[in-house]
């Protein structure tokens, strides 16, 4: 099947995905960026990686040709807003943060 959605309409996708992802996250409270120093820090932040997830998953759906409403609008948003829940809830029980080496003894 072939899709009538375009460029821009996907490329609209993405950002309203990536914006509305970092605002659901804020709302929920998630820090804005992680915690200092930044390249060292396993903390879940709005910046990153919620609306990596968001435009990941959002591209999984467009790769199996999936729009909903709206030329993939709806979809769009209803994604954006469970990656942030995702991230606030389900993030650390997916994820689980690395072993720092130190052991109690």
């Amino acid at each position: 099947m072939i899709s009538n959605i375009t460029e821009t309409h996907i490329l609209l996708n993405y950002l309203i995905a990536i914006i509305l992802s970092i605002v659901v996250a804020l709302l929920l409270k998630l820090p804005f960026v992680p915690e200092k120093p930044i390249r060292f820090s396993w903390t879940k932040s709005a910046l990153f990686p919620t609306p990596i997830f968001s435009i990941g998953i959002l591209a999984i759906f467009y790769s199996m040709n999936f729009q909903w409403f709206y030329d993939g609008l709806i979809l769009a948003v209803i994604i954006a807003i469970l990656s942030g829940l995702f991230m606030k809830y389900l993030f650390d029980y997916v994820f689980p943060k690395p072993n720092t080496g130190e052991q109690n003894e």
